[in-house]
């Protein structure tokens, strides 16, 4: 799941830490493709510090979550649909109609729910803001990283540039599809495979908006933490 469905399941708790907890995996991932920590699989002691704590908990989430996901039902239903129509935009290799599903039906999830005002981003961000960089600091060196410098850049970045706002249009989305698509294959889309995915994803999210919750609603049946 992307960062604002992530966000859908800690929205009621007031913590910042476990917002930011409940996407950083990501964030990490996003900022460093090497960065890749378990710590829910590690006994790390806190000394009980709420916030530490805080962010550990967000962070099994988010795990959780993930894992339900991607094994659940719908998401191998609408990655299938979704994968079957853009194999009639990217007919060739190196883009892969598979990976740009999966990505794709994620960032419509993320869309549907800023334009069925479910989920509040002003709070989500607000959240993001009031996190302490010295608390994220201990977090990370618990971990083993030491120079978090350029990684508090990129979070104030991802913070004030409130981009995940413009997934509220189809055109934003197939924008940030296809430079995620280039970490992977380098080439862009060209101009017609551009309007040919804004095509197919306006109309895949139109046909999903109905019963796009019934993921969420799943999941939270199954969440165990």
């Amino acid at each position: 799941m992307n960062f604002l469905s992530h966000f859908y399941f800690v929205q009621p708790n007031p913590n910042p830490y476990y917002t930011l907890g409940s996407i950083l995996p990501d964030l990490f991932r996003n900022h460093r493709n090497d960065w890749k920590f378990s710590p829910e699989k590690q006994n790390l002691d806190f000394n009980n510090n709420a916030d530490l704590n805080a962010l550990l908990e967000g962070w099994k989430l988010h795990v959780q979550v993930d894992a339900l996901f991607h094994n659940s039902v719908p998401f191998k239903l609408q990655t299938s649909l979704l994968r079957l129509d853009l194999k009639q935009v990217f007919t060739k290799l190196p883009k892969r109609p598979f990976f740009l599903a999966h990505i794709g039906y994620e960032l419509i999830l993320d869309s549907l729910l800023i334009r069925n005002n479910l989920i509040d981003t002003n709070q989500f961000y607000k959240n993001l803001n009031d996190c302490d960089p010295i608390i994220i600091d201990e977090f990370m060196n618990k971990l083993g990283i030491t120079e978090g410098k350029n990684f508090h850049a990129f979070l104030r970045n991802f913070i004030e540039s409130r981009y995940l706002e413009s997934y509220s249009s189809i055109k934003s989305i197939v924008y940030a599809l296809d430079r995620i698509g280039q970490r992977v294959w380098i080439e862009g889309f060209s101009e017609s495979e551009f309007n040919d995915t804004s095509l197919v994803l306006d109309r895949f999210s139109e046909n999903l908006n109905p019963t796009f919750l019934d993921v969420f609603n799943l999941l939270e049946q199954e969440i165990t933490l």
